[in-house]
């Protein structure tokens, strides 16, 4: 009997969460290839939510804290939430492809579970700028980076993985490149258009600088960035793998938050 597709749908999504974050969700029924790249249509409402979670703790700290002590906790939690899976795949990418090695060596460092001094130095100077540029936002400025970035950091694995060839065959991630069907695209797509809408209208309801616009920027800026370097890593090995995806999420989320700071700047 072929299941429902509610039950399907939900599957999914508990994938998704469980991928992403730490929280312990129980799958139920058998999971296949289908079922991991379809989970993928949901990642942006879990970005989604993760930043709608980090924003209403950061509005609260930042009430009583200085905005750098208010937004160094916010970073911290989210690194916890994710068990640093991200920044992982940022360290390992960094120590492979600025290894300066070529292509089948630089996938055997990033598969290496040691740290080099390009991973550490990547994730240092991300955090920081990260840190940063979101205790230089407002209760009310940080709305749109933090919802449609993460938003849109989320909506990133899909496109990867429909757009780029696997570079390593048998790798980590390579199931979920089997069977690359339009839908969980379009599904990603859609969630991450009513991702900026909420956002903006958060940023609206908070009384945000260019609150009507900002999520549509954040979220363009962040996926733009991240994209024309995954490009450019996807050219160095050949395609993507894991680590990249994680790359990517990461990149995303420090560029929508500076594109933040850019408009509550420029914003009268």
């Amino acid at each position: 009997m072929t299941e429902a597709r509610g039950g399907v749908a939900g599957r999914r999504l508990t994938l998704a969460v469980t991928f992403l974050t730490g929280v312990p969700l129980k799958v139920e029924g058998d999971v296949d290839p289908g079922d991991l790249w379809g989970s993928m249509g949901w990642y942006p409402l879990v970005g989604l939510a993760m930043g709608l979670a980090a924003w209403a703790v950061y509005a609260g700290l930042v009430s009583c804290l200085p905005g750098l002590v208010a937004a160094a906790l916010v970073i911290i939690l989210l690194a916890l939430l994710t068990r640093g899976l991200h920044l992982d795949g940022l360290m390992d990418t960094a120590d492979g492809v600025l290894s300066g090695a070529p292509r089948e060596r630089a996938l055997e460092i990033m598969k290496d579970h040691n740290v080099g001094a390009m991973g550490v130095a990547a994730a240092v100077l991300l955090l920081v700028l990260k840190i940063v540029a979101l205790g230089a936002l407002t209760r009310a400025d940080a709305a749109a980076p933090l919802l449609a970035g993460w938003c849109a950091a989320r909506t990133l694995p899909a496109l990867d993985v429909y757009w780029w060839p696997y570079a390593r065959p048998a790798g980590t991630g390579e199931a979920f490149t089997r069977d690359r069907t339009p839908g969980p695209l379009q599904l990603a797509g859609g969630l991450l258009l009513a991702g900026v809408v909420v956002a903006g209208l958060a940023g609206l309801w908070a009384g945000a600088a260019g609150s009507w616009y900002a999520g549509l920027v954040v979220a363009a800026v962040a996926m733009g960035v991240a994209l024309g370097v995954q490009a450019a890593v996807a050219k160095r090995l050949g395609g993507q793998t894991g680590d990249v995806y994680g790359m990517g999420i990461e990149l995303a989320e420090a560029a929508a938050l500076v594109a933040g700071c850019a408009i509550a700047g420029i914003t009268p």
